[in-house]
């Protein structure tokens, strides 16, 4: 259930309406397991959101003039792709061969 096995009991206060839902979700004994992947899952968003709003403005246009337009940057990623799928490949040839 967590990391280093280590855990805490909480108090926490839900809405009945939440709470009664949980009941009818959750089977009885799993519901630490329920809120700690949720809580989780919650937390890495609220983690994403923050670091989005740290890097917002980041991006300059004049630090890549070659990604200006949809189409630049469309060009851009198939090359990755392309470039990801060789190397794909070259990995499981190797495999292959040994």
């Amino acid at each position: 259930m967590t990391k280093n096995g280590i855990t805490e009991k909480i108090s926490v206060t839900l809405p009945r309406e939440l709470a009664g839902e949980i009941r009818n979700l959750v089977p009885q004994g799993e519901v630490s397991a329920f809120f700690t992947k949720a809580l989780e899952h919650y937390i890495a968003l609220k983690r994403q959101k923050i670091a989005l709003k740290r890097g917002f403005g980041a991006w300059k246009d004049k630090n890549h003039p070659d990604l200006m337009t949809p189409a630049d940057s469309s060009e851009f990623i198939y090359s990755i792709r392309k470039n990801d799928r060789s190397s794909a490949l070259h990995v499981n040839e190797n495999k292959n061969a040994k």
